[in-house]
């Protein structure tokens, strides 16, 4: 996501930067100029819902081992004791692979490749078991320009595997797995027109997948994927149409080729989506941000996408960067806000018939959350960053619900 953590010029550009982070914060790591706000203050017991989240965990906060930037931007759960996270860290100038791990006590750094000599970011991550996990997002050297990058792990270690070979720059934002055989990954590929980018496992090996990219070239690329089975698979971004503004782009795969679907947006009407998840063929969400740099939250009910209402912002601007829903009557939406002066996490529940905003906790006057991984009801993590403002390194986070 481009500039993470920079001082934002409005609260138009917040929104923007933002999403786009949620899309790949990869912009921001190969840029290795974030030096960014404050010392990460702990954290204490928030106010919550008692009809959502009965506790906020915020200790102990995930190491950020870098002497630049730190940041968290994908989570996924396997058990209680057993939780990924993935982002970037940045020491010395360089932007290296951060992937640390959970195990029910405490948050510690597991080694990771970084197979470029110029940048290595992650994005996102999703596990399959404790012995089955995939992270996605880019790496980079002199001479060879930027590739996707993909790792995988096998219950003792995490190993690069080979993509496959794309011209230009390209990038891979978000990952989903449906089985050890069948796992989907999105993005963008930029060789002249910036495109879509889709690629598939297969169990052997990630190939690249025909994916449409109906804008002008400009900023067509993929953001978030969710599938609930081989023949049902969703992946959001945005786009760029021909004399138009930037533009919420929804595919969807019916198993055997991916195709544009309405988003609801008017053709041209600025807007983006960030991340989407499905529980069913007729009950998956995506979120993003639309025309006024406020957020919104798409539903589908089998049939047609439809806006769903969520609760308005008291000021300022914001925009959700992350989704997760673990039945038709449960999921959960995480971003951040901007009233002009600071910066604060934004967290939203699904009860089955309304979204309602649920208080959490705020480490400084800068901080994001992003992608969000909920098992149940009462049970959620959400990371992302803090301290986004300022001369001292930003700090990776990470807020647990139970």
């Amino acid at each position: 996501m481009p500039t993470v953590g920079a001082a934002f010029p409005g609260e138009g550009s917040l929104v923007k930067m933002h999403v786009k982070r949620a899309a790949g914060r990869v912009a921001a790591a190969l840029a290795a100029a974030l030096m960014l706000a404050g010392v990460l203050g702990g954290l204490g017991p928030a106010a919550a819902s008692a009809a959502t989240c009965q506790a906020w965990t915020g200790g102990p906060q995930p190491p950020s081992p870098a002497d630049g930037s730190n940041d968290l931007s994908g989570v996924a759960v396997v058990s209680a004791c057993n939780a990924w996270a993935v982002g970037t860290d940045v020491n010395n100038g360089q932007a290296e692979t951060l992937i640390e791990h959970w195990d029910g006590a405490s948050w510690t750094v597991v080694p990771s490749p970084d197979p470029g000599d110029s940048a290595n970011t992650l994005s996102a991550v999703r596990a399959l078991s404790a012995t089955n996990a995939w992270a996605v997002g880019s790496t980079s050297s002199v001479g060879a320009g930027t590739t996707p990058l993909i790792l995988h792990w096998n219950g003792s270690q995490w190993s690069a595997v080979q993509s496959p070979s794309l011209p230009g720059i390209s990038t891979l934002a978000a990952v989903r797995t449906v089985s050890a055989n069948d796992v989907w990954a999105v993005g963008k590929t930029d060789n002249g027109p910036t495109k879509t980018l889709i690629e598939h496992w297969n169990g052997a090996q990630w190939s690249v997948v025909p994916s449409p990219s109906p804008g002008s070239g400009f900023d067509d690329e993929l953001s978030g994927v969710a599938a609930t089975s081989a023949t049902d698979a969703w992946a959001v971004g945005q786009f760029t149409p021909v004399g138009g503004n930037q533009t919420a782009l929804i595919l969807h795969w019916n198993g055997t080729a991916w195709q544009q679907v309405d988003s609801t947006f008017p053709a041209g009407t600025f807007s983006s989506l960030a991340a989407v998840s499905a529980t069913s063929a007729t009950n998956a969400w995506a979120v993003g941000f639309d025309d006024q740099s406020k957020p919104v939250v798409l539903h589908w009910n089998g049939t047609a996408w439809q806006r769903s209402p969520s609760p308005p912002l008291s000021s300022g601007t914001g925009d959700l960067a992350g989704v997760s829903a673990s039945s038709a009557s449960n999921a959960w939406a995480t971003g951040s806000t901007f009233d002009g002066f600071t910066h604060r996490n934004l967290v939203l529940h699904w009860d089955g018939s309304t979204w309602t905003r649920v208080s959490s906790p705020d480490f400084t006057a800068s901080d994001f959350l992003g992608t969000v991984t909920a098992t149940s009801t009462g049970d959620f993590w959400t990371v992302g960053a803090s301290n986004a403002d300022g001369p001292n390194p930003q700090q990776a986070i990470a807020i647990h619900c139970c």
